[in-house]
Parts: structure tokens; C-alpha cells; sequence
């Protein structure tokens, strides 16, 4: 496995980049990344970097602060380990020539719409965050991001689409689609069923209290992101295997319809939630009290009437997150 450095320097809200288009063979080639390269015998990691930083843009860093280690596993390409810093002194007059490509001063808030790997957005975000990592592993099967970790915790990777609904090209970690406010792909799940005189019911789950978004409120029958890679029918069965403990086969799930549904701040400073979700029922009786629940996601469920759900969400007796738009779509299927 091979080391090398890689540094973003920063000014005034901006970060410098490196366009790399100069280079034959180049796995970066048309990439925008920061500088850097592999050490010299005998060279630390600060002392490549300081180098590299001034043969590639003619500024001499001051200082260093380190933001990580970031492990590359690549199907294509030697495995390398990176070392990941932040310059924020530094003196000199920037090269208007680079040998590895085009140097740009870019704005913070326009870096993520520049051809990025995807792993780079991962840990750029932590860097514009101020939030430092020991050990970062991303692995690639050619230029696809197939899996992330950061300091031993899995990373949740998303297919980003547009509004419609198609792909966009590219992955990026969860919590980065929505700090973004990038649509997503979710499945929404709805576990119906009737009684003697064809009144449907609809299964709700209390979420966690321990949950982030909307503790202890009363949701969704089950429901969920489509991790990059998955399709939603495949996803929803997952979904409810996992919160509900229901073992169920694609064929039992009825597709309904999309919906385009956003949040913004509503919960949580700085979350910006675009979602194209598909619906899907799940047409069956259930036994609330032996089902196996997903105890960190699902604190209980009930049935509920569903036009008692409506007048509960209606009125704010029902402690809930849930949609009215939804819930009214939802009739004409049930």
C-alpha cells in the first residue's frame, strides 16, 4: 500500500483546487481535487506535504493541521493510504503554471458541484465541518464508491437522483445528501388491513425516543432510505423485515404511486430532506404483540382506524410525523 498527501488550502472562504488535466494515465484525470503527492525517501507525511504545496502552487504552508488518514481500496488502482490536511497559513505568489493540471480558488459552498470522487465529498465535508476522523477506508470497483467507513463505523451511501426522480450520476453519504438537500430515493410502507364491515386500518410505528428526527412520535408502518445500488421494491422488503419483523416476498407488496416529498429545518438546524418516495401496501393482518421489532428504530405499533388516524392528525391528539398529503392519497387504495 502506498502513501501519499493530499492538502486543501484555504482563504477567505475559499479552497484551492487542482483540476487534473495535464497528465497522461492520470486515475484523476478530470477530476478536481486539492494538492499533493507521495513522499521522497526518508520524508514524513508534513514534510511531503509542505513540499509538494510549493512545487505545485509556489506557496510555502506554515503550518499543517491534520484532518485524518483516508485508506483507498480500489479493484483498478494500488491501494494507498492518504493523508488528509488543512492549510490555513501560508505565504508566496501562486504558480500560474502546474505541471498536474489548472489551479483554481474556489468557493466553499460551489466545491460539490465540480467533478468530485465521491469519497472526496465524504471527507470534505467532514474537513468544511470541522469534524476530524482517525481513519476514513472508501473502496472503489473502478470509479463507483462501493462502501465507507469512518473510524470503524459503517457510512450509509445513497444514489443521488434529480427531481424527477432519475439517477444523477453519482453517491454520496446520507448525511451529506442532506446537509446538501440532494433528492434521494425512500420507500414508504403501509401495512393495511379490514375488519368484518371492510373499514381499513393502518399499522403505525412509535419511533424511538433515542431516534434524531421525530422521537416518540407515531409513523409510517415502516419505511426508509434505498441504499446506493438497491431498487426500491427489494428495499421495501427489506425495510419492513427489518423494523417490523416480517418475513414478505417482493409479490406481496402493492406499488401505489411517487410522491416528491421535502423537509427543511422543520426538526434539526442545517437538514434539508428531498425525497422521491414510492409507496407500497402491504395488505395483511398482524399480530401487534408477537411481532420482533427492531428495538433501536421501533419502540411499539398499533392499529389504528384509518379515518381515526385522519381526525388524530387533523386535530393534534395523535403525537405524530406524519403527512395529511399522504394520508388522503392513501384512500383511494384502501
Amino acid at each position: 500500500m502506498k502513501d501519499a498527501t493530499l492538502c486543501y488550502l484555504e482563504r477567505n472562504g475559499q479552497y484551492l483546487m487542482l483540476l487534473r488535466n495535464k497528465k497522461s494515465n492520470d486515475p484523476n484525470e478530470g477530476k478536481w481535487i486539492g494538492v499533493g503527492g507521495k513522499p521522497e525517501q526518508g520524508e514524513t507525511p508534513e514534510e511531503c506535504a509542505k513540499r509538494e504545496i510549493l512545487e505545485e502552487t509556489g506557496l510555502r504552508a506554515a503550518a499543517l493541521h491534520p484532518c485524518g488518514d483516508v485508506f483507498f481500496y480500489s479493484d483498478v488502482w494500488e491501494d494507498e493510504i492518504m493523508h488528509l490536511y488543512l492549510v490555513d497559513d501560508f505565504s508566496g505568489e501562486l504558480n500560474a503554471e502546474c505541471d498536474e493540471g489548472e489551479l483554481c480558488w474556489i468557493d466553499k459552498e460551489r466545491i460539490f458541484d465540480l467533478n468530485l470522487w465521491d469519497g472526496d465529498r465524504i471527507f470534505l465535508q467532514y474537513m468544511m465541518n470541522g469534524r476530524r476522523f482517525d481513519r476514513m477506508e472508501l473502496t472503489y470497483t473502478g470509479e463507483r464508491l462501493c462502501s465507507c467507513t469512518v473510524d470503524g463505523t459503517a457510512v450509509e451511501l445513497l444514489d443521488v437522483c434529480h427531481e424527477d426522480g432519475s439517477p444523477a450520476g453519482y453517491i454520496a453519504s446520507r448525511d451529506y445528501v442532506h446537509w446538501k438537500g440532494l433528492w434521494h430515493a425512500t420507500v414508504h410502507i403501509w401495512v393495511v388491513e379490514k375488519d368484518k364491515e371492510g373499514s381499513p386500518s393502518l399499522l403505525l410505528q412509535l419511533r424511538s425516543a433515542d431516534r434524531r428526527l421525530y422521537p416518540s412520535c407515531w409513523d409510517i408502518s415502516s419505511a426508509g432510505h434505498i441504499p446506493a445500488g438497491e431498487d426500491a421494491l427489494h428495499g421495501a422488503v427489506r425495510e419492513v423485515g427489518e423494523e417490523l419483523g416480517l418475513r414478505i416476498r417482493p409479490e406481496d407488496l402493492a406499488y401505489i404511486g411517487t410522491m416528491k416529498m421535502t423537509y427543511d429545518d422543520d426538526y434539526d438546524e442545517g437538514y434539508h430532506d428531498r425525497e422521491y418516495c414510492r409507496l407500497y401496501l402491504l395488505r395483511r393482518e398482524v399480530d401487534v404483540s408477537s411481532m420482533n421489532l427492531q428495538e433501536a428504530e421501533v419502540e411499539q405499533v398499533m392499529t389504528m382506524r384509518y379515518d381515526d388516524i385522519v381526525k388524530a392528525v387533523g386535530d393534534g391528539s395523535l403525537h405524530h410525523c406524519l403527512k395529511m398529503e399522504e394520508l388522503e392519497f392513501l384512500r383511494q387504495f384502501i
